[in-house]
């Protein structure tokens, strides 16, 4: 008689599955500690590899390159930051400060929960053209709220006389740039919440009807 399978045991292939799945979730984990506490030029892959306790090799087969652990780190921002809770009620709102206030509220999102990725990518775009496609996913994706904000306060008939939706949305897309909101940070030691108003104010003054 065959002997029967262990119960909650995953077959072979599957644990092997997980155990690749965890490992690889292990690197980026330890590539972000890295990048955020040294920096992404000053890491390298045997850093990650050491932390990790695995080899350089191992790193290249579950991930890739250095870029490459950047791009799979930028797409863990959009979920862990919960971009979604703040976009989904927008598609019924009809308050346009609300529509227009909510770019700010997702850039603070973004700064709290994901700032040490969005500050490894920018960094590390000055030393690395490999991150060019990462960084330009980013802004594709950012580009692309920014263009439903401007459409959303288009349909409600609330933009500025002249301002038509494309123009709103390069306004909302660039002053809602994370990028913007670090130098902001850094360079004028405004807090979170001082840049949140900012961002939102701005947005609300130079596209909304007086």
């Amino acid at each position: 008689m065959a002997a029967k399978p262990e119960t909650g045991t995953p077959p072979l292939p599957r644990r092997r599955a997980l155990q690749a799945e965890q490992t690889r979730r292990d690197i980026l984990a330890a590539a972000r500690r890295r990048f955020a506490e040294h920096g992404y030029a000053a890491t390298t892959l045997k850093d990650i590899a050491t932390d990790t306790g695995v080899s350089v090799q191992t790193i290249y087969d579950s991930v890739g390159n250095k870029p490459e652990l950047v791009r799979q780190l930028n797409d863990l921002i959009d979920a862990e930051a919960q971009i979604g809770e703040i976009v989904a009620p927008l598609l019924d709102e009809t308050d346009p400060l609300v529509v227009a206030r909510a770019p700010a509220r997702i850039t603070r999102r973004l700064i709290e929960r994901c700032g040490d990725i969005l500050r490894a990518g920018l960094a590390g775009s000055y030393t690395d053209d490999g991150l060019a496609p990462a960084l330009e996913e980013g802004g594709r994706r950012h580009r692309a709220g920014a263009g439903m904000v401007a459409g959303k306060l288009a349909s409600l008939g609330a933009l500025r006389p002249g301002l038509d939706a494309e123009q709103a949305a390069l306004t909302i897309a660039a002053l809602a740039d994370t990028r913007l909101a670090l130098l902001l940070i850094d360079d004028h030691q405004l807090t979170v919440d001082q840049v949140e108003d900012w961002i939102a104010d701005t947005i609300v003054r130079a596209t909304l009807k007086p």
